[in-house]
Order: C-alpha cells, then structure tokens, then sequence
C-alpha cells in the first residue's frame, strides 16, 4: 500500500468516527428532548392531552428541521419545550394535530428569532405569539403563518401596529376590509 492510499484510509476512519460520535450526541439530544416533551404529560392531561411517544418524536423532528431550514444553532433545547408547555393550555391545540401544529409554531418561532433577533427573550416571543395565536388567529395555524406573523413582525421589526390597530378599530368596520384585503398584492 503506498503512502497516499494509507493517509487516505486514515482520514476515512476518523471521518467515520466523527460521524459516529456526532451522531450519538445528536441521538442523545433527541433523546433528552424527547423525554422533556413527554414530561409535560400531567400538565397535558389537564387540557385532554397526551404527549405521546410519536408526537414527541414528530416535534423532534419539526425542531432539527426547522433549525436547518432557518440557519439557526441552539444549545439548549428548553425553549422549544416551554413553547409546547405554553401552548398545550390553547383551546384551540387537539390531540389529532397536537405535533403538526406545534411544529408549525416552532418553524414560526426559529423564523421570528432570525428576523428579530434579541428584540424578544424566548419567554416574550412565546407570549408574544401565544397571544396573537389567540386573540388575532383564533387559533387557526394557517392565518398564524400569515396574519399572525406578520402582525408580529411589524410590531416589533418595523415597530407599526398601525395596520392592525385599523383591522380592530370598529370604525374602519367588515364592510371596509374587503376594499383593503390581500387581493391587491397579486
């Protein structure tokens, strides 16, 4: 064996050992996240939740997912598992789709801190979007994704409440709105 193919078989192996290794942390950081999503089994039993083995695997899997997709690193994984505590008390979150929608408001959650970053605490944002969720959403996940974020996004990057402050105006009334909906971007 010539020199060059025995560096070459070298570099493979620690390659292959760095993988190995990476991927352990990153199963055991699954894992452990994982088991803290299941721990808020009792406080989800108290909305007629249960955090099961395979929702918490899904938001697993929506959290990597959305990290990558939103160029985001995060060290500890508690927030994620403090939005999902918040939003277990929401009315509006069922079991049917309990994992679909938190992955949803995690995707939300990682966009906002990338667009806003170190405006909001993590414990702001999900009050934050808790609230909007609520009162402006009506905890419908697709209006979320658009008004919700938007709404959002304006008060606090270009800090303009103004467009949502004529929606709930009274003055402005239903009749209104519909000269002023979203068909004039198209």
């Amino acid at each position: 064996m010539d020199k060059d193919a025995k560096n070459s078989d070298d570099n493979t192996s620690i390659i292959k050992s760095e993988f190995t290794f990476s991927s352990l942390i990153k199963l055991n950081e699954d894992k452990k996240f994982i088991d803290n999503l299941k721990d808020l089994n009792a406080k989800a039993n108290n909305y007629g939740l249960v955090v099961t083995e395979k929702a918490a695997r899904e938001i697993s899997a929506y959290r990597r997912n959305s990290l990558t997709e939103n160029e985001r690193v995060e060290i500890k994984s508690d927030a994620v598992t403090r939005l999902t505590s918040a939003f277990l008390e929401s009315r509006y979150i069922n079991q049917e789709d309990f994992a679909e929608t938190i992955g949803e408001l995690i995707d939300m959650f990682y966009y906002i801190q990338g667009e806003i970053p170190h405006v909001l605490s993590d414990d702001d944002l999900i009050a934050e979007m808790f609230e909007v969720f609520i009162e402006t959403c009506n905890g419908v996940i697709e209006v979320m994704q658009s008004k919700g974020l938007e709404k959002i996004l304006r008060k606090y990057k270009m800090n303009d409440t103004r467009i949502w402050d004529d929606y709930e105006n009274e003055e402005w009334g239903s009749g209104e709105y519909n000269e002023y909906d979203e068909s004039w971007r198209e």
